[in-house]
C-alpha cells in the first residue's frame, strides 16, 4: 500500500534504479534527473538525511510552520545564518492551500564545502501504487546565506523597516534556475514559497538552542 512507504523513499528508489541503469537513463525528464541526484548524494556522500513532518522530530516542522507566518522582514536573519553540515538533507511534509492532498520533499544539496550554500530542489506530488508521481515540476533555487549576511549588514535598518529592502536583499542572494522542462515565468506562487519554507526548515534545524535540540538531532533515517 502506499501508506508503507514515503514519497521521498519512493523518489530514492526510483533514483537508484536509473544509477543501475547507466549514466543516460533519466534522459531529460526533470524529476527522474533529481531522483537521479539525489540517489547519487546518498551513494557518494553518504549519510542523506532524511526529515518527515510527522516523524520523530515534529517540533522542527511546527517551528518552521510558525516562523513561516512572520514578516519576511522578521525571517531574513535566521535565513542568512542558515547552516547545512551535511551534503545532503531531504525534508518531507504534506502540502497545504493549493498544494493541499500533494506530498512535498524538499532537497538541500551542499554542491561545495560551505555549509552556507545549498541548492534547493522541490518535488512537489504524490504515491500511486508505490510510486512517486510529480505533479509540479521540480526546479533549483541556489542560496548563499553568506551573502545574505553581507548584504543585510550593508543595508542595516533599513532591511527590519522596509519589505522592498528585505525582498532586494534575499534577490541578491538566491537565484531560481528552472530544470529542464520546467518554465521560469510559469512557476507558481505556492512553489516558490516552498523553497523559502525549505530553508526555514534548515535554519531552524541548525540553530542552537532550539526546542528539543533540533541543531544536534539524530537523523531520522539515510539512504
Amino acid at each position: 500500500m502506499d501508506i508503507d512507504i514515503s514519497f521521498a523513499e519512493a523518489m530514492l528508489r526510483r533514483g537508484a534504479g536509473l544509477l543501475e541503469d547507466g549514466a543516460d537513463a533519466a534522459g531529460s525528464d526533470p524529476f527522474a534527473m533529481l531522483a537521479r541526484m539525489l540517489a547519487a548524494a546518498a551513494a557518494t556522500d553518504a549519510p542523506l538525511v532524511v526529515l518527515s513532518e510527522g516523524g520523530s522530530h515534529p517540533a522542527l516542522f511546527d517551528e518552521a510552520a510558525r516562523r513561516a507566518g512572520q514578516p519576511l522582514t522578521a525571517r531574513l536573519a535566521a535565513l542568512a545564518a542558515t547552516r547545512q553540515g551535511e551534503r545532503a538533507t531531504m525534508y518531507e511534509f504534506d502540502g497545504s492551500g493549493p498544494l493541499t492532498g500533494n506530498r512535498i520533499v524538499a532537497a538541500l544539496l551542499r554542491p561545495e564545502d560551505r555549509p552556507d550554500l545549498l541548492h534547493v530542489y522541490i518535488a512537489v506530488g504524490r504515491l500511486r501504487g508505490g510510486e512517486a508521481q510529480i505533479t509540479v515540476a521540480p526546479a533549483l533555487l541556489r542560496f548563499d546565506a553568506a551573502a545574505l549576511g553581507q548584504t543585510l549588514g550593508l543595508l542595516g535598518d533599513a532591511v527590519s523597516r522596509s519589505a522592498n529592502a528585505a525582498t532586494a536583499a534575499l534577490a541578491h542572494a538566491a537565484a531560481v534556475m528552472p530544470m529542464a522542462g520546467h518554465e521560469e515565468s510559469g512557476m507558481p506562487a505556492a512553489l516558490l514559497d516552498l523553497y523559502w519554507h525549505a530553508l526555514t526548515l534548515a535554519s531552524v534545524r541548525g540553530e542552537g538552542g532550539a526546542p528539543e535540540g533540533l541543531a544536534a538531532m539524530a537523523p531520522k533515517g539515510t539512504a
